[in-house]
């Protein structure tokens, strides 16, 4: 019997090649859809003969495609003269431009290096390139949907459209609603990964300026972000000795800014951002972390700071009770008192061994070798031509 690593060699004795997709990748990214693409181009290469198509430079394997990135044009769609203009048909503009500007450049280097399989990582524009590719090609593609359950589960519902020849989510919930609409679609759960070498207790902290125990919330400064930062300040609001750290950006940042001065006063929060490189010294150098945000698909923010041996404070659902496990606290975080103790109860705790231990079920290595697998059979079963070189 075959071994999975000599599986990943096609009958022609080559590694098959598979092609990542993420306009919006590059080496500054901290968004969670383009860490999990760098990071997963950067392990697979292991396994296969990998292209991560991206906006810049990301490493040896990455190949920077062409296109706006919509963090390079965001400014320009929301300026007040111009936002106007298109707020009638979408939030995002900027999200469509991206889409539409990387479309032709990915399709047609795709058709000019043809590939095994296409793993497309940033929603509808890497999903309409990919399936526009299978027509043409023949290719199958494999998705992970990372919005989870966001908007009712629309998002799921426009991504299964397309219908990836292979399915990834992060819970049973989305596998029985994604069989619901097509029973016949292939479907795996694989848990997102955290590198565990990267994020660990030991290292350097940031100075934040900031007195008493510190609690770290990380979350997009959005006021219709399912992220609920607003329910964090409330919370902490409530213990006059503790200090709020919020890590993000967003539209709204003037809005959390006017609310945190006015509940917690200017000596007690900081609202800043840093580079994914650094985030490491920042969960390090905070006591807690918390993020209380309603129907998250998967939440990175939670393994890392627990791999950096912060215990976490979080809502109390099923997919945080899966992901926290024994590494922190859940509650009801739309009750600020509940919030408010469980957070003074998490703070007189010591958790880096219990939140490492939580953090290490979730390692990279694991979750690699799982999609690898899963690349494999569906190359092998959505195409025996190609997979019989």
């Amino acid at each position: 019997m075959l071994s999975q690593q000599e599986r990943a060699l096609s009958p022609r004795g080559r590694p098959y090649r598979v092609a990542l997709i993420h306009s919006n990748a590059n080496a500054n990214s901290n968004g969670g859809s383009e860490i999990f693409a760098i990071e997963m181009a950067r392990r697979l290469t292991e396994h296969f003969e990998v292209e991560l198509l991206c906006e810049s430079d990301c490493g040896p394997w990455s190949t920077p495609i062409g296109g706006i990135a919509r963090t390079r044009s965001r400014a320009v769609f929301r300026h007040p003269l111009l936002a106007p203009l298109w707020q009638r048909f979408t939030k995002v503009p900027e999200l469509w431009w991206e889409y539409l500007t990387s479309y032709s450049p990915c399709l047609m280097h795709l058709l000019k290096k043809p590939v095994d399989l296409i793993f497309p990582n940033n929603y509808l524009g890497g999903l309409a390139v990919a399936a526009t590719t299978r027509a043409i090609t023949g290719t199958p593609m494999l998705y992970t949907e990372h919005a989870g359950l966001l908007n009712n589960g629309r998002i799921l519902a426009r991504s299964l459209g397309f219908r990836p020849d292979h399915l990834v989510v992060f819970s049973e919930q989305m596998v029985q609603i994604a069989r619901r609409r097509h029973p016949n679609q292939t479907v795996s759960i694989i848990p997102n990964g955290v590198d565990l070498g990267r994020f660990s207790p030991a290292g350097g902290r940031v100075e934040h300026g900031l007195p008493g125990p510190v609690v770290l919330c990380v979350a997009s400064l959005r006021r219709t972000s399912h992220k609920r930062v607003h329910l964090a300040i409330e919370a902490v609001a409530k213990l006059p000795d503790v200090s709020l750290l919020i890590c993000g950006t967003g539209r709204d940042q003037d809005y959390y800014e006017s609310l945190a001065e006015r509940l917690l006063g200017a000596g007690r929060y900081r609202i800043c951002t840093f580079t994914y490189d650094q985030m490491p010294a920042v969960y390090r150098s905070c006591d807690l972390f918390t993020l209380p945000s309603i129907d998250e698909p998967w939440g990175l923010a939670y393994l890392e700071a627990m791999a950096c041996g912060r215990g976490v404070v979080a809502t109390d659902d099923a997919m945080r009770q899966l992901i926290v496990g024994e590494g922190g606290l859940l509650c009801d975080v739309t009750d600020p008192d509940a919030y408010a103790q469980c957070l003074r109860q998490a703070l007189c705790q010591d958790w880096q061994e219990r939140a490492v231990r939580s953090a290490n079920r979730f390692g990279w290595e694991r979750v690699s070798l799982a999609y690898r697998d899963a690349i494999v059979d569906t190359i092998q079963t959505k195409n025996p031509a190609r997979a019989a070189g």
